[in-house]
């Protein structure tokens, strides 16, 4: 009788609620109008409770005991509630929009162009995951060049921290995706950290909603930059491969990056990781076959053995600094992995994917580094096939190269385009190609098309420059957005989202390690790799004309001559008479002929 009317009335709505959610636990469940239902069976889908409430999950707070049902309901109880035809086709309320960020967990699957009316577990295997992860991940060509940027010790030394870095976060990925399901991919699982984040330390300053949505749009930026940069690295790959088969050929550099643009568009409307179980065992053979073609290009012309041999010096902190985020470029994966946890058909086999993974890609890495790298010394390029010499096991190297960055330039950009395609576009990002129509074809390939015809546009503005521009290009996807996805991220999120592991000194310590040395590097990465290209293309001569083909830096254009030696056929004609055959004598006679 002392409270206000407004507070007795709304104080009577609480004890009138609270009797009948219990009556409703005694009776049955209660199912909300807006709950999805299963089409085939027609009951309800169960609710998460982490889903629901969030917050209260991150405390461990679970629902409230449910008392023992009793055959005699109270006088109060109500009967459960059934969903009938009316409710279930009653239109969605007008006038609201769902918020982005955290609230796209919930969303109303009928907006999607299509939905997947199965469970929402994902149909790709194990090994389709795993096969993916390795052809994505691997680089081993390109660790000579990483090595030379870092040279011998720091080398060695940044390569085992990342090793173990990058494979304790992919792990922590998966584990948090696994406790978590409904966070299934990067823009989801940042939003929440920082949502979280905000109720710790800012309750009542800041909307948790806010900054869900900020931490979401973050981990898009981020995504984005990673992935453009390396797909488009991909895309310059592609174009120096195709210069180097046909080297005599009238078409330049920039004339094979149309060339690839076109060649691009069929692959990129496979719509998911699933669907390319395909392409992706054509490439992992690839990738095999081409470091056996490293394997025997080096053992067959000994570099080492030349005159000039390979020099080793050490690199100034600016390089190394680009060499740690070549580094990271290398191991960097981690961006796309929630959504391939999604997609697996048991995401609990997510550290099989991870050992599998990492036993593939550090066996090729270690032997590529440091074989290649004691080959060809700080003359080791990103593009090492430009070291080789022009003989047949360089062809056969360079179509193998090919065929993988082919592939690579899709998988690359898969992860940013599901995500654009679905929040854009309201396109489901686990359709099959079966389950596809004219309209979602026809904005897939135009949203595509146009995506990778960016990535071509500004890999025509710096091709044919001197210098390994390549290089530049990945370290600096390695260093604006690779960093963080694979050196920062995943611990921050895993400390936050599952702090009850993350208890013991040492493993904060270990955390806190990881996640101030990835800033540093992210950093100095950045102002590195920004440096290094603005560089390249403009601290050269300004009447430099572009070149049209790819230049040879070690070897010379000869299949006869291993070592740099062009020009002097007496160190030919001094090998013992079982190293030389009438090809190379012809080679050199002529050679000797335009000289007198």
């Amino acid at each position: 009788s002392i409270h206000p009317p407004s507070f007795r009335s709304a104080r009577g709505r609480c004890q009138r609620a609270s009797e009948l959610l219990g009556s409703a636990r005694l009776a049955g469940p209660v199912v909300p109008t807006h709950m999805p239902t299963h089409k085939k069976k027609g009951t309800p889908r169960a609710p998460d409770p982490a889903e629901a409430s969030p917050m209260l999950a991150e405390q461990e707070i679970g629902a409230a005991p449910v008392p023992a049902a009793s055959s005699t309901p109270p006088a109060h109880a109500v009967e459960p509630f059934t969903p009938s035809a009316e409710h279930e086709d009653a239109p969605a309320a007008s006038g609201t929009k769902p918020k982005r960020g955290y609230l796209e967990i919930e969303r109303d699957d009928s907006t999607l162009l299509h939905v997947n009316t199965g469970s929402g577990v994902g149909t790709s295997p194990l090994w389709v995951i795993a096969a993916n992860n390795v052809v994505y991940m691997a680089a081993p060509l390109s660790l000579p060049a990483t090595m030379a940027a870092c040279g011998w010790t720091w080398g060695t030394l940044i390569l085992g921290y990342s090793i173990l870095c990058t494979y304790h976060s992919g792990v922590l990925l998966g584990d948090v995706i696994v406790d978590r399901p409904h966070l299934d991919s990067y823009p989801k699982l940042l939003g929440e950290t920082f949502a979280v984040l905000t109720d710790w330390y800012a309750d009542g300053f800041v909307k948790p909603d806010m900054m869900r949505r900020v931490g979401s749009e973050l981990a898009v930026a981020l995504q984005f930059l990673a992935y453009f940069f390396d797909s488009t690295a991909q895309i310059l790959y592609c174009a120096q491969y195709f210069d180097q088969l046909l080297p005599g050929s009238p078409v330049c550099q920039h004339q094979w990056l149309l060339i690839v643009w076109l060649l691009s568009v069929p692959l990129m409307q496979a719509p998911n990781f699933g669907e390319s179980r395909a392409s992706v065992v054509v490439a992992l053979l690839c990738l095999f076959l081409n470091v056996a073609t490293f394997l025997g290009e080096v053992l067959a012309y000994k570099p080492w053995n030349c005159e000039p041999g390979p020099v080793y010096e050490q690199p100034p902190a600016g390089t190394i600094f680009v060499g740690f985020t070549a580094f990271a470029y290398a191991f960097g994966g981690h961006g796309m992995y929630p959504e391939e946890v999604r997609e697996m058909k048991d995401p609990k086999e997510w550290p099989r994917v991870m050992h599998w993974t990492y036993g593939i890609c550090v066996t090729m890495y270690i032997l590529c580094g440091y074989l290649g790298y004691w080959a060809y010394g700080t003359a080791a390029r990103a593009n090492l096939n430009s070291n080789f010499p022009p003989n047949a096991l360089n062809v056969a190297s360079i179509i193998v190269q090919l065929v993988v960055t082919y592939y690579c330039i899709y998988v690359t950009s898969l992860v940013m385009l599901l995500h654009v395609e679905e929040h854009a576009f309201s396109i489901d990002p686990r359709i099959s190609c079966g389950q596809t129509t004219m309209r979602t074809a026809a904005v897939r390939f135009v949203f595509r098309t146009l995506f990778v015809g960016m990535q071509v546009l500004l890999c025509w503005m710096i091709v044919g420059y001197s210098g390994d521009i390549l290089l530049s290009i990945q370290s600096l996807s390695g260093a604006v957005g690779m960093t963080a996805l694979t050196y920062i991220l995943p611990f921050v999120m895993h400390w936050v989202l599952m702090p009850q592991l993350v208890q013991t000194r040492r493993m904060r310590s270990w955390y806190v390690l990881n996640i101030v040395l990835g800033v540093i590097i992210m950093v100095g990465g950045t102002v590195s790799g920004l440096s290094d290209m603005i560089e390249v293309l403009f601290g050269g001569d300004a009447d430099e004309e572009l070149s049209c083909h790819l230049e040879y830096m070690y070897a010379p254009q000869s299949p006869c001559d291993s070592c740099y030696v062009s020009g002097l056929p007496e160190k030919y004609y001094s090998l013992p008479f079982g190293a030389r055959n009438e090809t190379c004598d012809a080679y050199f006679d002529d050679d000797l002929r335009r000289l007198r």
